[in-house]
């Protein structure tokens, strides 16, 4: 690592957020109790309690990109199904916190499955009806719940103090968000973590990378739902009483503020938030408490006028806005680092047929995008894809990497049939491909956004990619990919299709974008790609001189068909070419 980037600030400031939210929690975990002050003993138990269960929707809010009003049930659910089994059937606390912890469990699921149909906001409206639903069903499931009523509950021993004041509850209460902290921060950056936030920002993106966007919803719901379901139980000693009451729609409604408030995202968000949205309305103002509801929406709508991003968010903008960079025009280049590979003994095209299409079509309504098209693309070889747009290119490589479905015929990947195969099943075949938008993701350091290409390979990492992978790692673990230029972010696309380590690569318009340096060291990646590495790559490009020095077959399309095919210097005297490129250099 150079001197430059051993003083850069930090991308993140996670793990310091982290650090200082335990700090936090700990203070006020532990403090009253050693100060002897039993009110607010009992007020931050319940504070931490809440803060824990803002985390998982802080997880799931922005690491999941799922849209929930209804934690407050799940965390309901896990209490009262608890408190039912060992407050009215004399069950022991261990195993009704275990069928507590199944029935959370059960909600997390009812949230995943319409988490695999609708998104976004509507998402969010079917977990409010559950929010709004639930304590009209405990009410009225009053054989087994015990209505209006509630159940009390006592557990002594868990109330006992051994320690400086200290109870085992004070405990808990106070340890468990610091644990939930640290599995949010261990989530978030492990390939889970990333997997997860690139299906809530683009399904498009992780389809191509061989990620399930539905798989991770679900898995996301389940982790939040666990989460919510063990601070579930810890409410039930804490309070030793639930009832119907304890569990409307507005205390869902303080979870998601909690995280608004404080600043979605930021590991440090929820807890400040939860400081601000339940103990000023509730402790501070609690002479007020009929007006809670009016009390939240006024603190989240100033706190959103005077920080956008909530207290921490916004601090954290700034502190990113000062210090982070994105190092200008040569802030991404390729040359450097590609110069430094070896790659194996020279690889030729084989006569090994890695990509055929069969009389492919497809129609978008009364247009037809791709028109009985026919194509044989060789293992190892560079084959451009060139035509006016419009011309069906994009359509073409959308139909090979799984993202739209042909109308009629089929297509082969290495002699497989994959016409009916999902995205993600055939990118794990080991095609890789690029947008004529680069897929960059502003939550991840450049670094970052290029090793989800490393996390979507297929077995070990060669040699030559470990090398590669770490000395981008050193250079660029702490750069804003936000602050690439168009051309860079393009680079920076083509670099993790590479990292991927696909068989198969499928370039979209890599060029687009390029000053004529960067063409030229593109070209130069390209050939590494296909001579040192073996791989196949499909190159749709309107660069033609880009296109002619670096494909070995070249296929035209016009309105959908393929109009002529061959190596480039049969199709620089094909008049049936020429006339589509009017002052280009084959014209």
């Amino acid at each position: 690592m150079n001197a430059s980037a051993k003083t850069k600030p930090r991308f993140s400031s996670d793990l310091p957020q982290v650090w200082i939210g335990i700090a936090l929690i700990a203070i006020t975990g532990f403090g009253p109790s050693i100060m002897g002050n039993a009110y607010w003993v009992h007020t931050f138990q319940l504070v931490n309690i809440y803060i824990a269960v803002a985390i998982f929707q802080n997880f799931l809010f922005v690491d999941a990109g799922q849209k929930s009003f209804g934690q407050g049930v799940i965390l309901g659910l896990g209490a009262y199904v608890a408190a039912i089994f060992f407050g009215l059937h004399e069950y022991s606390f261990a195993v009704a916190g275990l069928i507590g912890l199944f029935a959370a469990f059960l909600g997390g699921l009812l949230f995943a499955l319409p988490a695999l149909r609708v998104q976004y906001f509507h998402l969010g409206f079917v977990t409010l009806s559950a929010a709004i639903v639930f304590p009209q069903l405990l009410m009225s499931m009053d054989k087994w719940t015990n209505g209006i009523n509630g159940i009390s509950v006592s557990i002594p021993w868990i109330h006992e103090e051994p320690i400086a004041g200290i109870s085992l509850l004070s405990f808990l209460v106070a340890l468990y968000p610091m644990l939930a902290l640290g599995i949010h921060y261990a989530i978030r950056r492990s390939r889970l973590g990333r997997q997860l936030r690139i299906a809530a920002v683009s399904p498009e993106a992780a389809r191509t990378l061989g990620i399930r966007p539905g798989v991770m919803r679900f898995l996301a719901f389940i982790i939040a739902a666990i989460g919510t379901g063990v601070a579930g139980l810890l409410y039930l000693p804490t309070v030793s009483f639930v009832s119907p009451q304890g569990f409307n729609v507005e205390l869902s409604f303080v979870f998601f503020f909690a995280v608004v408030v404080g600043g979605r995202g930021q590991m440090l968000g929820p807890i400040v938030g939860m400081w601000i949205v339940f103990i000023l309305p509730n402790i501070l103002l609690a002479q007020f408490v009929e007006y809670r509801l009016l009390i939240y929406g006024i603190l989240t709508l100033v706190t959103v006028m005077l920080f956008p991003d909530g207290i921490v968010g916004t601090i954290e903008r700034w502190r990113v806005t000062r210090g982070v960079t994105g190092r200008g025009e040569q802030g991404f280049r390729l040359d450097s680092f590609i110069d430094g590979l070896e790659g194996e003994d020279e690889h030729k095209p084989t006569d090994k047929i890695a990509v055929e299409v069969r009389g492919g079509t497809k129609r978008f309504g009364a247009v037809v995008a791709v028109n009985n098209v026919d194509l044989s693309v060789r293992q190892g070889e560079v084959h451009g894809l060139i035509g006016a747009n419009g011309s069906g290119k994009t359509s073409l490589l959308n139909v090979l990497s799984g993202l739209s479905r042909l109308n009629a015929g089929s297509f082969l990947i290495d002699g497989k049939d994959a016409t009916r195969m999902s995205a993600d099943r055939i990118a794990n075949m080991g095609l890789g491909r690029t947008f004529q938008t680069p897929r960059i993701f502003r939550e991840f350091s450049l670094w970052e956004n290029l090793k989800i290409g490393m996390d979507a390979a297929e077995g070990e990492p060669g040699r030559d990619i470990v090398k590669l992978a770490n000395a981008l790692e050193a250079e660029f673990s702490q750069d804003s990919a936000e602050l690439l230029s168009h051309g860079q972010r393009r680079l920076a696309e083509v670099m993790r299709a590479m990292l991927k380590e696909a068989k198969i690569i499928l370039f979209d318009e890599p060029a687009a974008g390029l000053s004529q340096s960067e063409r030229e060291h593109f070209a130069k990646l390209v050939h590494f790609l296909s001579r040192k590495m073996g791989k196949t790559i499909i190159l749709v490009e309107h660069d033609l001189d880009l296109v002619w020095n670096v494909a070995d077959r070249i296929t035209v399309m016009e309105q959908g068909s393929v109009v002529a095919s061959g190596e480039p210097e049969e199709m620089a005297k094909d008049p049936a070419v020429q006339h589509m490129f009017v002052g280009g250099r084959l014209a």
